[in-house]
Protein backbone atom coordinates (compact mmCIF):
# COMPACT_ATOMS: atom_id res chain seq x y z
CA UNK A 1 0.00 0.00 0.00
CA UNK A 2 1.34 3.11 -0.96
CA UNK A 3 2.28 5.90 1.62
CA UNK A 4 -1.04 8.13 1.02
CA UNK A 5 -3.16 5.24 1.60
CA UNK A 6 -1.75 4.94 5.46
CA UNK A 7 -3.29 7.31 8.28
CA UNK A 8 -0.54 9.68 9.76
CA UNK A 9 -0.38 10.69 13.04
CA UNK A 10 0.80 13.97 14.15
CA UNK A 11 4.32 13.41 15.52
CA UNK A 12 4.85 14.91 19.51
CA UNK A 13 5.76 17.98 19.47
CA UNK A 14 3.38 19.43 17.22
CA UNK A 15 0.82 18.49 19.32
CA UNK A 16 -0.23 15.96 22.23
CA UNK A 17 -1.10 13.10 20.08
CA UNK A 18 -2.57 9.68 21.63
CA UNK A 19 0.23 7.30 20.91
CA UNK A 20 -0.94 3.81 20.98
CA UNK A 21 1.47 1.92 23.63
CA UNK A 22 1.97 -1.04 21.50
CA UNK A 23 1.27 -1.00 17.56
CA UNK A 24 2.25 -3.58 14.76
CA UNK A 25 4.64 -2.22 12.86
CA UNK A 26 4.31 -1.96 8.91
CA UNK A 27 0.11 -2.08 9.71
CA UNK A 28 -2.12 0.71 9.89
CA UNK A 29 -5.56 -0.68 8.71
CA UNK A 30 -7.48 -2.98 10.66
CA UNK A 31 -6.90 -6.70 9.98
CA UNK A 32 -9.63 -8.95 9.96
CA UNK A 33 -8.81 -12.95 10.67
CA UNK A 34 -10.66 -13.84 7.04
CA UNK A 35 -8.04 -11.82 5.56
CA UNK A 36 -4.44 -12.04 7.77
CA UNK A 37 -4.85 -15.48 9.21
CA UNK A 38 -4.33 -15.55 12.99
CA UNK A 39 -2.99 -12.45 14.73
CA UNK A 40 -1.29 -12.99 17.24
CA UNK A 41 0.02 -9.47 18.46
CA UNK A 42 -1.50 -7.37 21.31
CA UNK A 43 -3.69 -4.66 20.85
CA UNK A 44 -2.62 -0.89 20.82
CA UNK A 45 -3.74 0.74 24.02
CA UNK A 46 -4.92 4.52 24.23
CA UNK A 47 -4.72 6.54 26.79
CA UNK A 48 -7.90 8.04 27.24
CA UNK A 49 -7.21 10.40 30.49
CA UNK A 50 -6.54 13.58 28.30
CA UNK A 51 -9.11 15.26 26.06
CA UNK A 52 -8.66 16.65 22.97
CA UNK A 53 -5.45 14.55 21.43
CA UNK A 54 -5.39 13.86 17.95
CA UNK A 55 -5.77 9.81 17.38
CA UNK A 56 -5.22 9.96 14.08
CA UNK A 57 -5.16 11.71 11.01
CA UNK A 58 -6.41 9.87 7.51
CA UNK A 59 -5.01 11.10 4.13
CA UNK A 60 -6.52 10.25 1.17
CA UNK A 61 -6.03 7.02 -0.41
CA UNK A 62 -5.85 8.39 -4.35
CA UNK A 63 -2.73 8.75 -5.86
CA UNK A 64 -3.89 9.39 -9.54
CA UNK A 65 -3.93 12.92 -10.77
CA UNK A 66 -4.04 14.14 -6.56
CA UNK A 67 -3.81 17.71 -8.00
CA UNK A 68 -6.31 17.83 -9.97
CA UNK A 69 -8.98 14.77 -8.68
CA UNK A 70 -10.89 15.55 -5.82
CA UNK A 71 -9.95 13.53 -2.14
CA UNK A 72 -11.40 10.52 -1.88
CA UNK A 73 -11.61 8.10 1.52
CA UNK A 74 -12.75 4.66 1.74
CA UNK A 75 -14.87 3.96 4.56
CA UNK A 76 -14.19 -0.01 4.80
CA UNK A 77 -10.49 0.89 5.46
CA UNK A 78 -10.88 0.93 9.47
CA UNK A 79 -7.44 2.67 10.86
CA UNK A 80 -6.33 0.71 13.93
CA UNK A 81 -5.63 3.63 16.09
CA UNK A 82 -9.18 3.86 16.35
CA UNK A 83 -9.84 0.20 17.68
CA UNK A 84 -7.49 0.49 20.47
CA UNK A 85 -8.38 -0.57 23.59
CA UNK A 86 -9.25 2.21 25.79
CA UNK A 87 -12.29 3.34 22.50
CA UNK A 88 -15.21 2.10 22.24
CA UNK A 89 -15.72 2.59 17.95
CA UNK A 90 -16.39 -0.55 16.58
CA UNK A 91 -15.75 -0.94 13.11
CA UNK A 92 -19.43 -1.06 12.08
CA UNK A 93 -20.04 2.16 13.15
CA UNK A 94 -16.89 3.81 12.38
CA UNK A 95 -17.51 2.92 8.29
CA UNK A 96 -21.59 3.87 8.79
CA UNK A 97 -19.85 7.59 10.35
CA UNK A 98 -17.80 7.45 7.16
CA UNK A 99 -20.14 6.82 4.86
CA UNK A 100 -22.50 9.16 5.42
CA UNK A 101 -19.42 11.63 5.42
CA UNK A 102 -18.17 10.51 1.91
CA UNK A 103 -21.23 10.66 0.66
CA UNK A 104 -22.51 13.89 1.62
CA UNK A 105 -22.62 16.34 -1.39
CA UNK A 106 -21.47 19.41 0.99
CA UNK A 107 -18.37 17.38 2.07
CA UNK A 108 -17.49 16.84 -1.83
CA UNK A 109 -18.51 20.54 -2.83
CA UNK A 110 -16.18 21.79 0.05
CA UNK A 111 -13.37 19.32 -1.19
CA UNK A 112 -13.56 20.74 -5.02
CA UNK A 113 -14.58 23.89 -5.00
CA UNK A 114 -13.18 25.63 -1.78
CA UNK A 115 -9.67 26.44 -2.12
CA UNK A 116 -10.50 26.76 -5.83
CA UNK A 117 -13.38 28.91 -7.00
CA UNK A 118 -11.27 32.36 -6.47
CA UNK A 119 -8.05 30.98 -7.80
CA UNK A 120 -10.68 29.67 -10.65
CA UNK A 121 -12.55 32.96 -11.25
CA UNK A 122 -8.59 35.25 -11.07
CA UNK A 123 -7.01 33.09 -13.78
CA UNK A 124 -10.55 33.89 -16.15
CA UNK A 125 -10.19 37.34 -15.18
CA UNK A 126 -6.49 37.48 -16.18
CA UNK A 127 -7.53 35.71 -19.44
CA UNK A 128 -10.33 37.92 -20.32
CA UNK A 129 -7.99 41.32 -19.23
CA UNK A 130 -5.24 39.48 -21.99
CA UNK A 131 -7.72 39.48 -24.35
CA UNK A 132 -8.93 43.17 -23.88
CA UNK A 133 -5.56 44.43 -23.76
CA UNK A 134 -4.61 42.69 -27.04
CA UNK A 135 -7.94 43.16 -28.78
CA UNK A 136 -6.86 45.91 -31.13
CA UNK A 137 -9.57 48.05 -29.58
CA UNK A 138 -8.32 51.67 -28.48
CA UNK A 139 -10.08 54.70 -26.80
CA UNK A 140 -13.20 55.30 -25.40
CA UNK A 141 -14.25 51.63 -26.30
CA UNK A 142 -11.23 49.92 -24.25
CA UNK A 143 -11.45 52.14 -21.38
CA UNK A 144 -15.30 51.52 -21.21
CA UNK A 145 -14.67 47.78 -21.23
CA UNK A 146 -12.11 48.20 -18.70
CA UNK A 147 -14.15 49.92 -16.36
CA UNK A 148 -16.53 47.42 -16.97
CA UNK A 149 -14.05 44.49 -16.37
CA UNK A 150 -13.03 45.94 -13.05
CA UNK A 151 -16.70 45.95 -11.96
CA UNK A 152 -16.82 42.61 -12.85
CA UNK A 153 -13.62 41.45 -11.31
CA UNK A 154 -14.91 42.99 -7.51
CA UNK A 155 -18.20 41.65 -8.23
CA UNK A 156 -16.87 37.93 -8.90
CA UNK A 157 -14.87 38.31 -6.06
CA UNK A 158 -17.12 38.94 -3.48
CA UNK A 159 -19.16 36.02 -4.80
CA UNK A 160 -16.43 33.98 -4.25
CA UNK A 161 -15.77 34.83 -1.18
CA UNK A 162 -19.56 34.34 -0.28
CA UNK A 163 -19.50 31.34 -1.77
CA UNK A 164 -16.12 30.24 0.23
CA UNK A 165 -18.43 31.45 3.49
CA UNK A 166 -21.57 29.30 2.16
CA UNK A 167 -19.23 25.95 1.78
CA UNK A 168 -17.48 26.33 4.96
CA UNK A 169 -20.83 26.77 6.62
CA UNK A 170 -22.16 23.72 5.18
CA UNK A 171 -19.51 21.40 5.56
CA UNK A 172 -19.54 22.05 9.35
CA UNK A 173 -23.18 20.92 9.86
CA UNK A 174 -21.99 17.91 7.63
CA UNK A 175 -19.66 17.18 10.08
CA UNK A 176 -22.00 17.87 12.56
CA UNK A 177 -24.09 15.67 11.44
CA UNK A 178 -21.42 12.99 11.36
CA UNK A 179 -20.03 13.85 14.93
CA UNK A 180 -23.31 13.26 16.55
CA UNK A 181 -22.34 9.48 15.70
CA UNK A 182 -19.60 9.50 17.26
CA UNK A 183 -20.30 11.42 20.11
CA UNK A 184 -21.37 8.75 23.15
CA UNK A 185 -17.56 7.16 22.08
CA UNK A 186 -15.72 10.44 22.71
CA UNK A 187 -14.72 11.11 19.54
CA UNK A 188 -14.39 14.48 17.04
CA UNK A 189 -13.96 14.13 13.64
CA UNK A 190 -12.39 17.31 11.98
CA UNK A 191 -10.92 18.29 8.40
CA UNK A 192 -8.39 20.36 7.93
CA UNK A 193 -7.70 21.36 4.07
CA UNK A 194 -3.99 22.28 4.05
CA UNK A 195 -4.20 22.42 0.00
CA UNK A 196 -4.03 26.29 -1.75
CA UNK A 197 -5.02 24.71 -5.29
CA UNK A 198 -3.91 20.61 -4.77
CA UNK A 199 -7.57 18.98 -4.56
CA UNK A 200 -5.40 16.35 -2.45
CA UNK A 201 -4.19 17.77 1.14
CA UNK A 202 -7.62 17.09 2.75
CA UNK A 203 -7.31 15.61 5.93
CA UNK A 204 -9.59 14.12 8.20
CA UNK A 205 -8.19 14.19 11.61
CA UNK A 206 -10.07 12.05 14.76
CA UNK A 207 -9.79 13.73 17.75
CA UNK A 208 -10.25 12.36 21.38
CA UNK A 209 -12.76 14.67 23.30
CA UNK A 210 -15.41 14.23 26.51
CA UNK A 211 -18.13 15.80 25.27
CA UNK A 212 -20.39 15.76 28.94
CA UNK A 213 -18.27 18.25 30.58
CA UNK A 214 -18.59 20.86 27.90
CA UNK A 215 -22.11 20.05 27.03
CA UNK A 216 -23.08 20.71 30.37
CA UNK A 217 -21.92 24.01 31.06
CA UNK A 218 -22.80 25.04 28.03
CA UNK A 219 -26.28 24.30 29.07
CA UNK A 220 -26.03 25.88 32.38
CA UNK A 221 -24.54 28.97 29.92
CA UNK A 222 -27.63 29.00 28.15
CA UNK A 223 -30.15 28.97 31.01
CA UNK A 224 -28.53 31.83 32.33
CA UNK A 225 -28.54 33.56 29.05
CA UNK A 226 -32.45 33.44 28.77
CA UNK A 227 -33.36 35.38 32.01
CA UNK A 228 -31.71 38.21 30.00
CA UNK A 229 -34.14 38.37 26.55
CA UNK A 230 -31.91 41.66 25.15
CA UNK A 231 -28.38 39.31 25.13
CA UNK A 232 -29.81 37.39 21.75
CA UNK A 233 -28.01 34.72 22.73
CA UNK A 234 -30.47 32.53 20.77
CA UNK A 235 -29.97 34.42 17.68
CA UNK A 236 -26.01 33.87 17.27
CA UNK A 237 -26.27 30.15 18.71
CA UNK A 238 -26.94 29.24 14.91
CA UNK A 239 -28.98 26.37 15.80
CA UNK A 240 -32.22 24.98 14.88
CA UNK A 241 -34.11 23.94 18.33
CA UNK A 242 -37.22 24.48 17.74
CA UNK A 243 -39.78 22.05 19.29
CA UNK A 244 -40.46 18.96 17.15
CA UNK A 245 -44.55 18.91 16.09
CA UNK A 246 -46.22 15.52 15.52
CA UNK A 247 -49.59 15.56 13.43
CA UNK A 248 -52.06 13.15 13.89
CA UNK A 249 -55.49 12.14 15.71
CA UNK A 250 -53.78 14.12 18.56
CA UNK A 251 -51.07 16.81 17.87
CA UNK A 252 -47.63 16.50 20.08
CA UNK A 253 -45.25 18.81 20.55
CA UNK A 254 -41.87 17.81 21.83
CA UNK A 255 -39.69 20.38 23.53
CA UNK A 256 -35.94 20.46 22.63
CA UNK A 257 -35.01 22.80 25.30
CA UNK A 258 -32.69 20.01 26.52
CA UNK A 259 -30.91 19.63 23.25
CA UNK A 260 -29.83 22.84 22.65
CA UNK A 261 -26.99 22.59 24.49
CA UNK A 262 -25.64 19.13 22.82
CA UNK A 263 -27.14 20.98 18.88
CA UNK A 264 -24.70 24.00 20.03
CA UNK A 265 -21.40 22.03 20.73
CA UNK A 266 -22.25 19.90 17.68
CA UNK A 267 -22.54 23.05 15.55
CA UNK A 268 -18.95 24.07 16.86
CA UNK A 269 -17.03 21.15 16.84
CA UNK A 270 -15.51 20.45 13.74
CA UNK A 271 -14.24 24.04 13.60
CA UNK A 272 -12.77 23.90 17.05
CA UNK A 273 -11.03 20.64 16.42
CA UNK A 274 -9.60 22.07 13.04
CA UNK A 275 -7.95 25.16 14.93
CA UNK A 276 -6.79 22.37 17.84
CA UNK A 277 -4.88 20.52 14.82
CA UNK A 278 -3.52 23.70 13.39
CA UNK A 279 -2.50 25.61 16.78
CA UNK A 280 -4.43 27.79 16.67
CA UNK A 281 -5.72 27.81 20.18
CA UNK A 282 -4.59 30.33 22.68
CA UNK A 283 -3.02 28.51 25.25
CA UNK A 284 -4.97 28.83 28.98
CA UNK A 285 -3.47 30.37 31.92
CA UNK A 286 -1.02 28.79 33.76
CA UNK A 287 -4.54 26.86 36.12
CA UNK A 288 -5.37 24.93 33.04
CA UNK A 289 -8.78 25.40 30.78
CA UNK A 290 -11.47 24.37 31.91
CA UNK A 291 -12.02 20.80 30.81
CA UNK A 292 -8.41 20.71 29.13
CA UNK A 293 -5.29 20.85 30.50
CA UNK A 294 -3.36 23.06 27.90
CA UNK A 295 -5.49 24.41 25.42
CA UNK A 296 -9.04 25.97 25.31
CA UNK A 297 -11.54 23.72 25.25
CA UNK A 298 -14.57 23.53 23.28
CA UNK A 299 -17.27 25.49 25.44
CA UNK A 300 -14.73 28.10 25.98
CA UNK A 301 -14.20 28.08 22.44
CA UNK A 302 -17.62 28.63 21.78
CA UNK A 303 -18.46 31.09 24.10
CA UNK A 304 -16.18 32.97 23.17
CA UNK A 305 -17.15 33.01 19.62
CA UNK A 306 -20.61 33.73 20.44
CA UNK A 307 -19.90 36.38 22.81
CA UNK A 308 -18.82 38.18 19.99
CA UNK A 309 -20.54 37.18 17.47
CA UNK A 310 -23.64 39.89 16.04
CA UNK A 311 -27.15 39.79 16.74
CA UNK A 312 -28.99 39.04 13.13
CA UNK A 313 -27.38 39.22 9.83
CA UNK A 314 -24.52 41.37 9.01
CA UNK A 315 -24.67 43.78 6.86
CA UNK A 316 -22.23 46.14 4.58
CA UNK A 317 -23.86 49.46 5.97
CA UNK A 318 -23.80 48.31 9.44
CA UNK A 319 -19.93 46.97 9.09
CA UNK A 320 -19.30 50.46 7.36
CA UNK A 321 -20.91 52.96 8.54
CA UNK A 322 -20.81 51.94 11.91
CA UNK A 323 -17.57 50.13 12.97
CA UNK A 324 -17.49 50.76 16.56
CA UNK A 325 -20.64 48.79 17.60
CA UNK A 326 -20.63 46.53 20.26
CA UNK A 327 -21.24 43.73 17.67
CA UNK A 328 -18.26 43.90 16.33
CA UNK A 329 -16.98 40.72 14.43
CA UNK A 330 -13.23 41.56 14.66
CA UNK A 331 -12.58 40.54 17.99
CA UNK A 332 -14.21 36.60 16.67
CA UNK A 333 -11.52 34.12 16.14
CA UNK A 334 -13.09 32.92 12.97
CA UNK A 335 -15.69 34.66 11.22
Amino acid sequence: MSENNTPRKVEGGQSNTVAPVSSPPGKSWVQFDADSGENKDSPAVISTETNGDIIVTLLPVNTRFPWITPAQFRPELVPEELMAQGLTLTVEEYVQAMELLVNDVRFSLYNVCYKRVLVVWITLAFLILLGLLFSGLTGLTLFALGIGWLILNACAIFLSLYLKFKLQRNLERCLAHVNKQLLRHKIVIALDDRGKISCHKVNLCFLYMDSAPCIAHLQTSIEQQERDPASGWEQRMDITSHDIVIQGSRTTRLSRKQERATLLYLRYISRWGRDRVRGRLVSPPAAGGRHCSSFTCPCQFIEEHLHCKPTGKLTFKSFFLNPDQPNDTSLCRIQ
